[in-house]
């Protein structure tokens, strides 16, 4: 990918159809830690940014009833089948600078950062959707060196109450298999890549993100 700049909303419109059936078995369990900050007995608004097949927004879905869910993302196609696995909430397909979008109590946000180019103009973009006293949780693996501390550092400068999780979460061999076999006609090289930072340990951390009154 560094020779070659994969074209990300392309990417993910091409890995639709498959992408619900690929996901690793830790991924429920990433789902679970961060609905148990949540409390279930309160209403509240949530968007997932970067919401995907809106995988994350069925499972807020069933387990905080009161919760009102939205979902963004920049692939149609993924939108598409969001609103088919989860049918009572709101998507938006977009950029997040591009869609108008109602302030939320949280927002929370997959494995996204790791493509955001602009991570600071990214999270105060972010923190113009969320409440005061609103939490922003951030779950990604470091597989590009600094995107932690740029969004940590970030968060400090925005005057945030922060704390991060960290957990040795990986796919396994076959998961990766059962994935790259479901990716677009790509080239050896972006094959080679894609399996190099799947295999990658890099730690998997979630931040948590509370906005203070200023």
């Amino acid at each position: 990918m560094n020779k070659e700049k994969i074209d990300t909303t392309k990417f993910y419109n091409d890995l639709s159809q498959n992408w619900d059936n690929t996901r690793p078995k830790y991924t429920q369990e990433i789902f679970r830690k961060i609905a148990s900050r949540l409390d279930k007995n309160k209403s509240c608004s949530i968007l997932d940014f970067g919401c995907g097949t809106g995988l994350f927004c069925k499972y807020l879905s069933e387990n905080l009833p009161k919760a009102k869910i939205d979902g963004i993302d920049i692939s149609n196609q993924m939108i598409e089948k969001a609103r088919i696995n989860c049918p009572n909430s709101n998507f938006y397909t977009g950029d997040i600078f591009s869609v108008t979008l109602p302030q939320y109590d949280v927002i929370v946000s997959k494995d996204v950062f790791n493509h955001i180019d602009d991570i600071p103009k990214t999270l105060k973009r972010l923190d113009s959707l969320l409440r005061v006293n609103g939490m922003l949780i951030l779950a990604n693996r470091e597989r590009e060196q600094g995107v932690k501390n740029n969004i940590v550092t970030t968060f400090e400068s925005l005057e945030y109450k922060t704390f991060v999780e960290q957990y040795s979460f990986m796919p396994t061999r076959e998961e990766i298999e059962l994935f790259l076999k479901t990716l677009p006609n790509f080239s050896e090289h972006h094959i080679k890549t894609i399996r190099e930072r799947l295999e990658a340990s890099g730690e998997y951390y979630v931040v948590y993100a509370t906005k203070k009154i200023r």
